[in-house]
């Protein structure tokens, strides 16, 4: 069961948005304010955002071409509209804005911002300004440099590189989270200017790795990778399968080592005194993993999650792709929301933080490229 809206008012009722670019960051930090009531417009080129030809891809209900559902959980609660980008200052949406989001790389080079009297939040990979900001970037290329690729994968050859586009959900969350702080400023009168926020997604990114930059810059040497499921200083830290399902694991205190080897009845182990350590255990991970991948792979991860939590040892239920809708904390917590796009609809994840007084729009309508146009054309005129 979906859960439609409580409150008839939002925190950004009122709040106009528009974003002229459309990439993935951009798109993300719009999607938080349209789902907190903004109204948010799209003013795409003729060929549609990027995001309308990202994977995954969704076929019609009724046949024909494909939907980019990566789309839709970006762009559900917003208006579309196709514009001029080469002459923005003429467009209605942009002109009612009250806030501009955009990344300079997708906008033609005579195209201005300049004579809009609006605010800005410009979202790209390495910023407007300093050594690396005529670079093109990716989300693999900002794994690498902040250090997290470095960690992943087995220990000889190379790293692993990540799938999907976490580096520019993190840029966009940072913008959204820079954009309402200047907003709220203006709002209680700190602010009387319009503001123009630069925002770099491998900055945003660096947050999440400040001890690797730290040590980076300071030339401490840094750990090595060491393999799957082996991440200093901590074992075991992982995720592994069982009987049926996997088992998510993660022990640091004595205590939870020793009830984690009475869990999965790995007496051997208990009394081990070097075995305290978490480092020790790491060290020794040759002699201990394959005893704890024969162990696991005796009991259901079900059974093991529920009587590890008895025992408060730090384990979670890892559910298969198939699962994922059907866990019941999930389903409590309405992890998920419904989409509609075109004549498809599909489950997509909900925003991951939630006011309770004023709660956000839990999934919503897509709209079809151009769809608010001619709407916005007649109030033009």
């Amino acid at each position: 069961m979906q859960q439609t809206d409580t409150a008839q008012t939002k925190p950004f009722d009122g709040l106009n948005v528009a974003d002229i670019s459309g990439t993935v960051a951009t798109s993300y930090a719009c999607k938080l304010f349209a789902d907190y009531g903004a109204s948010v417009t799209n003013v795409e080129p003729a060929q549609g955002f990027p995001t309308r030809q990202l994977k995954p891809l969704l076929p019609k209900a009724q046949g024909g071409e494909t939907l980019s559902a990566m789309h839709g959980y970006l762009h559900c609660n917003k208006a579309s509209v196709v514009g001029n980008h080469y002459d923005l200052t003429a467009e209605p949406a942009v002109i009612q804005a009250d806030l501009i989001v955009y990344d300079p790389a997708t906008l033609p080079s005579t195209t201005s911002l300049s004579g809009i009297h609006a605010n800005t939040c410009a979202i790209s990979w390495f910023g407007l300004s300093g050594p690396y900001t005529k670079y093109q970037g990716s989300d693999g290329v900002i794994q690498a440099l902040t250090g997290l690729m470095k960690g992943i994968g087995e220990e000889d050859g190379p790293p692993i590189i990540p799938n999907g586009v976490q580096a520019q959900i993190v840029g966009g969350l940072s913008a959204f989270n820079g954009a309402l702080g200047h907003l709220l400023g203006q709002l209680m009168g700190n602010l009387t200017q319009p503001f123009a926020l630069d925002n770099s997604i491998f900055e945003a990114n660096m947050c999440l790795t400040d001890l690797m930059a730290i040590n980076a810059f300071n030339e401490n040497p840094l750990p090595p990778r060491m393999g799957i499921n082996k991440f200093p200083p901590t074992y075991p830290l992982g995720i592994w399968p069982c009987k049926d399902g996997w088992l998510g694991v993660t022990t640091l205190t004595p205590g939870q080592w020793r009830s984690f080897c009475e869990l999965l009845s790995l007496d051997e182990f208990i009394d081990v005194d070097f075995f305290n350590a978490s480092v020790n255990r790491l060290a020794s991970a040759d002699l201990l993993e394959p005893a704890i991948i024969e162990a696991l792979a005796s009991y259901s991860a079900e059974a093991l999650f529920h009587k590890g939590q008895a025992m408060r040892i730090p384990l979670a239920r890892v559910p298969t792709m198939e699962e994922l809708f059907s866990v019941d904390q999930y389903v409590s917590r309405q992890a998920f929301s419904s989409i509609s796009m075109d004549d498809t609809t599909f489950l997509a994840p909900s925003i991951p933080f939630r006011l309770f007084a004023t709660p956000p729009h839990f999934g919503g309508r897509v709209a079809a490229l151009g769809e608010d146009t001619p709407a916005m054309t007649e109030a033009k005129v």
